[in-house]
């Protein structure tokens, strides 16, 4: 089912969608970092300002003839599958395309970095104007912006945040102009922060947890706290949460008090293909093949 886009641009001093009715197949908003799936038909978009940071990362299976309005003249460039255009909050933009065209279309609000990254100078933050650009490191995080646009299950809150949170990262270090930089943390989380963090996620199992809710617990960022906890545990925040709720899930089997789906559900897998998978992949067998050997 199509969606209608969260995605818009500024024409004739009026808000228009980026995206015709009909045009997004998927979409995620992570809290100011919006990416939908988009499929447009053979045109081009009138004169317009951009809102909010913005890229287009060509996801067809063929290289798409592209061509931008500036200065007074048309300026053509092929994009192959897996490279990107990029522009500023504010610019101008006048685009074509010659044929059908797939992308994944990205729009970071500048507020989003401050929430993420609170040291980035986000009101002036400002990304080298990018078209057609290969990085394989681009093309890493749209496969897997993809593959959990696919998805419809939506209990997958704290992977997205902290991959979103990743993706920002990366193109600020790489992208941003005036040398904005963010190092990577080093450190450790103190014992009595790990227990905390251990503690309120045991508690909260069920929860659809996020990237913010934890780094608050230990008054930090979210980007800082994804890479300390790391750090302390040897795992993202996301695959530490996954873990404990493997853990458990397997003591309330062992129990053989609550059904396989109610199971799943007390520890926050909502899909059961879902909890299926990942439990055949924690003990090597799927969670009836376990109940049966208990």
């Amino acid at each position: 089912m199509s969606k209608a886009t969260k995605i818009s641009l500024v024409s004739n001093g009026k808000i228009i969608p980026a995206a015709p009715k009909g045009s997004v197949k998927h979409a995620l908003d992570l809290n100011g970092l919006i990416i939908e799936h988009h499929a447009l038909e053979k045109g081009e978009l009138p004169e317009h300002t951009i809102v909010d940071h913005r890229m287009a990362i060509t996801t067809g299976p063929r290289t798409i003839p592209f061509e931008y309005r500036e200065k007074g003249k048309w300026n053509g460039l092929s994009l192959q599958p897996g490279s990107f255009n990029m522009q500023n909050h504010g610019d101008i933009g006048i685009p074509r395309w010659l044929e059908d065209y797939q992308f994944l279309a990205v729009a970071i609000k500048p507020q989003f970095y401050e929430k993420i990254l609170p040291k980035a100078n986000h009101q002036q933050l400002e990304f080298i104007t990018q078209r057609g650009t290969m990085d394989k490191n681009v093309m890493l995080f749209a496969h897997l912006f993809h593959t959990e646009l696919s998805k419809n299950n939506g209990h997958r809150k704290l992977y997205r945040d902290t991959l979103g949170a990743a993706f920002a990262t990366y193109l600020l270090n790489q992208y941003a102009t005036g040398g904005q930089r963010i190092k990577k943390p080093k450190g450790k989380l103190f014992g009595i922060q790990t227990k905390n963090i251990l503690d309120f996620v045991m508690s909260n199992l069920h929860q659809d947890l996020n990237l913010e809710s934890l780094s608050e617990l230990v008054y930090q960022s979210p980007y800082h706290f994804a890479k300390v906890f790391k750090n302390t545990t040897g795992l993202s925040p996301h695959q530490f949460v996954l873990k404990l709720r493997l853990e458990k899930a397997g003591e309330l089997i062992r129990m053989k008090k609550s059904s396989l789906t109610e199971i799943a559900h007390s520890i926050g897998f909502y899909d059961q293909s879902h909890f299926t998978n990942s439990f055949k992949r924690f003990y090597g067998m799927t969670p009836k093949q376990f109940h049966k050997r208990v």
